[in-house]
């Protein structure tokens, strides 16, 4: 292959992967199912699913893979795709912490605002600043420090404590 074919090959895949890495694909649980990881992970760099469901975030912290979305979600991962999962903000009080925390998962509300999962028992500054605006959910039994308080509040970050 001649360097002039070589170059314009290189190109045409830096060109394509320059026009996926902006474009996010929007589904909702229900179209997920019937959605093709394969053929979206071409498309697209990153997936944002609305109205995510609590047996789905329990199959996901369970890593169990009997549902079409839950096996979508994993394929999409494995393919290297950003996920954010858009949930309503009454289901934080149900969900499974502390192992939803550890998925290289993003999470927003309803209105698009940015969910941050807390899983150890101390809520310390270093943990507040490096987040922006938004929800930070933390277990029952999580010790605030006042430095913590303080930059949450500083950073416009409501605390939400797991009952």
């Amino acid at each position: 292959m001649n360097n002039m074919l070589m170059q314009r090959i290189v190109d045409e895949v830096v060109f394509r992967l320059k026009q996926r890495a902006g474009k996010t694909l929007v589904l909702t649980v229900f179209q997920l199912r019937d959605a093709s990881v394969q053929e979206s992970v071409h498309q697209y760099a990153s997936l944002q699913i609305r109205y995510v469901d609590l047996p789905l975030l329990r199959q996901l912290a369970e890593n169990e893979t009997s549902d079409r979305a839950a096996i979508q979600i994993h394929e999409a991962l494995a393919w290297g795709m950003h996920i954010q999962l858009s949930l309503q903000r009454h289901f934080l009080n149900a969900i499974e912490l502390k192992t939803l925390a550890r998925l290289p998962l993003s999470w927003c509300d309803e209105q698009g605002q940015p969910i941050y999962l807390h899983h150890d028992r101390l809520l310390s500054y270093v943990d507040i600043a490096q987040l922006s605006s938004g929800i930070l959910v933390l277990q029952r039994k999580c010790c605030v420090t006042a430095l913590a308080r303080e930059a949450a509040i500083t950073r416009n970050i409501q605390l939400i404590r797991q009952e």
